[in-house]
């Protein structure tokens, strides 16, 4: 099954070490979408798969997500073109 989760990552300052007060409270985690083959969903974390090789089970692109940054898993609907 194909999902598409949306979730909020962790956002870091990597260029500057150091940061004024101000600066560091405008730092926000960065909303993304992954969408992926649903390979683990348990009461934890969510993992999917982007590429996967259809003769083996070999998978490329995985992340697992944990459930508490997850705000939105839906289904993707694949459409047959013929």
């Amino acid at each position: 099954m194909l999902i598409m989760v949306k979730w909020l990552d962790i956002l870091g300052e990597d260029q500057n070490p150091w940061s004024s007060l101000e600066e560091a409270k405008e730092l926000k985690p960065a909303p993304i979408t992954s969408i992926g083959k649903l390979l683990e969903d348990n009461d934890e974390y969510i993992t999917i798969a982007a590429s996967w090789d259809d003769e083996s089970e070999l998978v490329g692109n995985v992340n697992c997500i944990p459930k508490g940054v997850i705000r939105e898993v839906s289904r993707v609907g694949v459409v047959d073109p013929d």
